[in-house]
């Protein structure tokens, strides 16, 4: 007898106007609701609450998150450090595209 299961993915782009559930966030980007705390107040992200309690976030700032993540977990450095990171990276990022438009 051969057994078969099936499992079925739904997939949703996620834009500018999408938020998501903090609590799914932290899963997603293996973080703890803590370090959402901690980057909403260092202005990395900006969270809205959408009942009493609970967070949401844009869903935009996702790869900028699992990147602090991994920074937190792979290299040892703390919130402010990652994100001190990301901004510096973007900037650098930004920079090298202006050079590359001359």
């Amino acid at each position: 007898m051969v057994r078969v299961i099936t499992t079925v993915l739904e997939a949703h782009v996620l834009g500018d106007g999408d938020w998501i559930a903090a609590a799914e966030v932290c899963q997603l980007c293996n973080i703890d609701l803590q370090a959402v705390r901690e980057f909403a107040e260092l202005g990395f992200v900006t969270p809205r609450e959408s009942l009493p309690g609970e967070w949401q976030v844009p869903a935009t700032v996702l790869p900028r998150l699992r990147v602090v993540s991994r920074l937190m977990h792979d290299l040892g450095v703390n919130a402010s450090g990652a994100v001190l990171a990301i901004e510096l990276l973007e900037r650098i990022h930004e920079l090298e595209r202006l050079a590359g438009d001359h």
